[in-house]
């Protein structure tokens, strides 16, 4: 199986990069994976046996792109990243993150000679997914929505991100992108886990390939002191609005079969807030789905396998 990074032409600003893996028969359209606020396109793709949400698609003969929005990972060299973080606003919100998911879809279905393709989006990525799926429903088969966020009161994640005095607005401490520590996966993977023995829910030495795997394609990440990598805070700021109970996009206009599936100890996309997500969506085929013995980070938890399953039997009835 081949796994190859296309660089997409921006029509202003650097590139960006789409992974690619497939299987020499294409038996259904394309399917494009997008990423969270904080991980790039690398946790879809870990290097450990059984640890490839993409291999896993691809398997049954599909092509599976992975997008690194602007900021992220493989896209990563952009004038704002390599500026010092207080120089900027948040960078890379949703808006953007959108005309980049648009080019990768463009380039796509280009490529593979198809209309539609299928989307996939985790945590942040749920949002732009979504938006992109509004905005373009006619590109989208199909949308599968892991760890969903919509719109609903958050406290945990107000007093996480929030200003002290105004918890409705984002904390002035975060500029252009912040640094994320090996110490910072752990503690925050951690505060799902519902277990003092986190070795039920994560494989010894997982958190460290999941930071090493981002952190080589920082070229800065090597320098810091932790050994940290950046990612942008324009996720953050769209994070905080839907934590305030206002929604960044309108569900009834999501037209094709929606998936919503969430680990039951999340404490990001809440049970909640998914079902009133899911309330909200007009198709006959949409769907919710909770599944046991997950955390946020469920795609790279022992229990991934029955997301893997969920997500790919959705995609392919």
């Amino acid at each position: 199986m081949r796994k190859r990074l296309i660089k997409l032409t921006r029509p202003a600003g650097p590139a960006i990069g789409l992974w690619e893996i497939a299987e020499p028969v294409v038996a259904l359209p394309p399917i494009l994976l997008v990423h969270g606020a904080t991980f790039g396109a690398a946790i879809f793709d870990l290097d450990r046996t059984g640890y490839s949400l993409m291999a896993y698609l691809a398997s049954n003969g599909r092509q599976v792109y992975a997008l690194d929005i602007r900021g992220y990972g493989s896209s990563m060299d952009t004038d704002v990243m390599n500026a010092p973080a207080a120089l900027h606003p948040p960078f890379a919100p949703a808006k953007e993150a959108l005309d980049d998911i648009g080019l990768a879809v463009s380039f796509i279905c280009e490529q593979t000679h198809v209309d539609r393709i299928d989307l996939v989006g985790f945590s942040w990525g749920t949002i732009t997914s979504s938006l992109f799926a509004t905005s373009f429903p006619n590109a989208v088969r199909k949308l599968a929505l892991y760890a969903p966020l919509f719109g609903e009161h958050n406290d945990l994640w107000r007093r996480r991100i929030g200003d002290a005095k105004d918890p409705a607005r984002l904390a002035s401490r975060y500029g252009a992108y912040r640094r994320i520590s090996l110490g910072d996966i752990v503690a925050r993977w951690n505060d799902d886990l519902p277990e003092a023995n986190v070795q039920a829910f994560r494989e010894e030495g997982v958190a460290e390939l999941l930071f090493n795997s981002q952190a080589a394609l920082d070229p800065g990440a090597a320098g810091s002191e932790p050994k940290s990598f950046r990612c942008p805070n324009g996720a953050l700021a769209d994070l905080i609005q839907i934590f305030n109970g206002h929604p960044l996009y309108d569900p009834a206009r999501l037209t094709m079969p929606v998936l919503l599936v969430r680990g039951e100890y999340d404490t990001t996309s809440t049970r909640t807030d998914a079902k009133s997500l899911y309330s909200q969506l007009d198709h006959p085929q949409a769907r919710y789905c909770e599944i046991p013995g997950g955390s946020h980070f469920l795609c790279v938890e022992r229990n991934r396998h029955s997301l893997y399953e969920e997500i790919r039997g959705f995609l392919e009835t």
